[in-house]
């Protein structure tokens, strides 16, 4: 049995926004969006960044931390310490310029600023992605370029598709 056997209609959209690391929840708005990393010293004092996730930005006089990483507790595990910029800073040029920087000085794993290049800066790639499997399982789609790099004809095919199948 292949895994198209086991897609059902369904008359959804994939909503548009951003899926929350922690909360799974979509942020629905860019000024609604956080994006947050931990930074520590290796052993010859280098600063390392490392955890980073796009979150729901806390709202203003909330007590607790929300989906985003309690900084106390991050600091007691391994003295890191959080630290993040609002989403709308990743987005458009200046924001690619910021991830390629980010990417260039090594600081970060470079696979994971690679995906939040993806998530926030190539149009539909947020909506499609968690559907890129399945769609290429089923014959939809064979990545041109390599899986998890996919063009926008690509991207386009699978939220066409998208309305019509429920993973299940």
């Amino acid at each position: 049995m292949s895994a198209c056997s086991d897609v059902l209609p369904d008359t959804s959209l994939p909503a548009a926004g951003w899926r929350c690391k922690t909360c799974g929840g979509l942020i629905r708005r860019i000024e609604d969006g956080w994006v947050e990393w931990l930074t520590s010293e290796d052993e010859n004092g280098r600063a390392m960044n490392g955890g980073i996730q796009l979150v729901h930005r806390r709202t203003a006089g909330s007590i607790d931390s929300g989906c985003q990483y309690d900084a106390e507790l991050e600091f007691r595990r391994d003295k890191s310490l959080v630290e993040g910029l609002p989403l709308e800073r990743f987005t458009g040029p200046d924001g690619l310029m910021l991830l390629m920087s980010l990417i260039a000085s090594g600081e970060a794993a470079a696979a994971d600023l690679i995906e939040l290049a993806k998530r926030v800066q190539i149009p539909g790639y947020e909506q499609a992605r968690d559907a890129f499997q399945l769609a290429i399982d089923c014959g939809l789609v064979l990545p041109a370029i390599g899986n998890g790099f996919y063009l926008q004809s690509e991207i386009r095919a699978v939220l066409r598709w998208l309305p019509g199948v429920r993973r299940t």
